[in-house]
């Protein structure tokens, strides 16, 4: 998945930053790896805390974790439960890049990167799926990561590209390079019944209907309303808001449900960007809307349609039987929303704070240069360039312009 988000980041962007967007994206996951196994996990997962809000240091540097369990994932060792939540962990960075990639320096983001995973990811990431979290202890519905992925990153990603400011030399793309992390999202829910059982099937199964469906809706609203021609950026962009929105209900309703979570999240977040245009906000590739958004819907939806008949699918000791609205449960949809609410107002402070620390010393700020930005990450940051030719476009006709050797 994290290969696969550096070709999609990187083909929407302006061919000048991305080499740098795609550099920066496996050095986050880098950066989170190594925060995750020196702390994060232990602050995320630790069965000693009897906090509600945190857990604590016992684990450090993945210390007792080779020959035990985890409450959490009694299944399969704890070591390999811990390597797997990293990957949950190394994706978020990338994600809200997405809201300023082309303008900000990479070593103050690495930075920012390390500070955000342990003061937004990890205490969320514990609130939700620890034992003894308090959003847990609520029994929110979020199977593999609606609020702990998605919505934190969303949020970030808008409150990022706020505080920055728009880029300078905005203007519509013309090249879409495009790759799909569609497939990787497979183990990504799939994986989170953290055993070989039905749920987990049931969860890869409702994944892929989602990111289907979103895919098509998204290129038919691009076609009508946006009056464009198919396009394969339209189906891409779609399916990933498809993943996003099915990933917090995939391993508590049923299949084909992933078909309605995909139309809804499609049409939420293709208006989502609409929005966001019109606040004159410079999300520059759209990271709140497909992932803020649809992280948001796919949490509402579960609290909607969760049934105990999927949840019932997985059955070692300690899983929770859990349902929402379709099975009786009405205080179900209250709870998602009031998660929803909590963790945008975490998320979106501590950006904020961080933000503002890191923007008062000129060595961190988070800003590129002005210069930087015209001239492009690729040149100033890394040093190096995606391809030896400038792109010549072709014209109304159709006709080609051919390709100039640099």
């Amino acid at each position: 998945m994290i290969p696969s988000l550096a070709l999609f980041y990187s083909g929407l962007a302006e061919s000048k930053n991305s080499i740098s967007i795609a550099i920066t994206i496996i050095l986050l996951f880098s950066i989170s790896s190594i925060q995750w196994a020196l702390f994060g996990y232990s602050l995320s997962f630790s069965d000693t805390s009897n906090s509600g809000l945190i857990g604590n240091f016992d684990y450090f540097a993945l210390l007792g974790t080779l020959k035990k369990t985890n409450p959490t994932a009694p299944t399969i060792p704890e070591s390999l439960f811990a390597l797997y939540q990293m990957m949950f962990a190394g994706i978020a960075p990338p994600l809200y890049l997405g809201g300023v990639a082309g303008r900000i320096r990479i070593i103050p983001l690495l930075a920012f990167t390390f500070l955000w995973s342990t003061f937004v990811y990890d205490p969320v990431d514990y609130w939700v799926w620890a034992n003894n979290g308090w959003l847990f202890r609520l029994n929110v519905l979020d199977y593999a990561g609606g609020s702990v992925t998605h919505i934190t990153s969303g949020v970030t990603a808008l409150i990022l590209a706020w505080m920055l400011g728009p880029r300078i030399d905005y203007e519509p793309y013309k090249d879409y390079p495009v790759h799909s992390p569609m497939f990787g999202w497979n183990g990504f829910n799939g994986g989170s019944s953290v055993a070989a059982n039905a749920r987990g099937v049931n969860a890869a199964f409702a994944t892929n209907l989602s990111a289907s469906a979103a895919g098509c809706v998204w290129m038919a609203l691009e076609m009508f309303v946006n009056k464009k021609k198919l396009s394969a950026v339209a189906f891409c962009t779609g399916a990933v808001v498809g993943l996003a929105t099915i990933t917090p209900g995939s391993g508590f309703v049923q299949p084909a449900m992933g078909i309605l979570f995909g139309i809804i999240g499609a049409v939420s977040s293709f208006y989502a960007i609409k929005f966001v245009k019109w606040l004159r906000v410079d999300d520059t590739l759209d990271a709140f809307a497909t992932h803020g958004v649809g992280g948001s819907v796919g949490m509402l939806l579960a609290g909607i349609f969760a049934q105990y008949e999927v949840s019932a699918m997985q059955t070692n000791a300690g899983v929770v039987l859990s349902a929402g609205w379709i099975d009786g449960v009405w205080i179900q949809v209250p709870i998602q929303l009031f998660a929803i609410l909590a963790v945008i107002l975490w998320s979106a402070g501590w950006t904020i704070l961080i933000v503002s620390v890191l923007n008062k010393f000129e060595v961190t700020k988070l800003r590129c240069s002005s210069e930087a930005e015209l001239h492009g990450l690729d040149t100033y940051e890394v040093g190096e360039d995606d391809m030896p030719y400038l792109r010549m476009h072709t014209d109304k006709r159709g006709d080609e312009e051919g390709l100039l050797k640099v």
